[in-house]
């Protein structure tokens, strides 16, 4: 019951910082639902330690990265400081989305140390991976596929 809780509630969390930090519209969906990316896909992921310990990740396809940039930078999609940040910006959403999760689940008092999201390319063999674990979930954003996972190191 504790897991599907925090499967909602991370869910929420995920949803509501796409929307006003990216100015970004998503839904969760059943994942075999979820239509298989196009092209490859770019993947931030971090940990975190704390009364919980564990990795907080999403995978987008990576043109959605510079979707999210644009956003976030408010700039044309094609503007070649937003293709420069691109991955930035996923690093800093994932960020926004880890630090809002903890304390939607820990409340304000616990202390975590987070290490500095990290990047890298996927294939959609990857993605089929990941969104085949138990701790993945599925969404799609402004039409586009996007997964996110929560590993417990606990």
């Amino acid at each position: 019951m504790e897991a599907e809780n925090n499967r909602d509630i991370a869910k929420s969390v995920f949803i509501d910082v796409l929307e006003k930090l990216a100015f970004m519209f998503g839904d969760a969906v059943p994942k075999d639902e979820i239509p298989e990316p196009s092209s490859d896909c770019t993947e931030a992921y971090m940990t975190f330690k704390g009364p919980r310990s564990g990795t907080l990740g999403i995978v987008v396809p990576t043109d959605v990265c510079s979707e999210i940039a644009a956003n976030v930078l408010g700039m044309d999609i094609d503007d070649e400081i937003v293709i420069g940040h691109a991955e930035d910006a996923l690093k800093e959403v994932l960020n926004v989305i880890c630090g809002n999760l903890l304390t939607a689940l820990e409340g304000d008092d616990p202390i975590f140390d987070l290490t500095v999201p990290l990047i890298k390319n996927i294939s959609v063999p990857e993605w089929n991976s990941i969104l085949e674990s138990a701790d993945s979930i599925a969404f799609i954003l402004d039409e586009s596929p996007v997964l996110m996972y929560l590993r417990s190191n606990d």
